[in-house]
């Protein structure tokens, strides 16, 4: 295990992993292979190994399968806030879990939203907002990501 000095883990189980520069971990369960980058923050979260979470990446409330990728400055964000007639409910956080299963790769920029499934295999192109499940064998691209084709085609 490398965790470098400017990185903070906290209450947080960790594997045989690399941790870099600025890198935070909370709550969280880091697997063996996986390497943090560069500015990136895990939330209550669960990384099985071996995972490459690349440079200013953001994933909370998320178990995350064996051999994904997930490209720089994305959000994988399993928490968002209930809406009342007044507008957001203020620091009041809802949970629904992210699911990216084995084998799944996350582009550069992409943002997947709170529930939402990415299948085994599937691919998330650069800056594609995912708003629903990802069905395994899948490429998906857009903001809304809408544009689909089997891995098979």
């Amino acid at each position: 295990m490398t965790v470098l000095d400017t990185a903070m883990v906290e209450n947080s189980t960790i594997g045989d992993a690399e941790i870099r520069e600025y890198a935070t971990v909370h709550d969280s369960e880091i697997g063996d292979g996986c390497q943090i980058y560069e500015r990136t923050s895990i939330k209550r979260s669960r990384l099985a190994g071996p995972v490459d979470v690349n440079a200013n990446v953001y994933v909370e409330n998320a178990t995350v399968g064996e051999r994904v990728q997930i490209g720089p400055n994305a959000t994988v964000a399993g928490v968002t806030h209930d809406l009342s007639e007044n507008g957001m409910e203020f620091q009041n956080d809802t949970f629904e879990e992210v699911v990216i299963e084995d084998g799944a790769f996350v582009g550069a920029g992409a943002v997947v939203l709170p529930g939402v499934r990415i299948g085994e295999n599937a691919v998330i192109g650069a800056n594609a907002t995912v708003t629903e499940d990802v069905p395994g064998g899948t490429v998906i691209h857009g903001s809304p990501a809408q544009s689909r084709r089997s891995l098979d085609d």
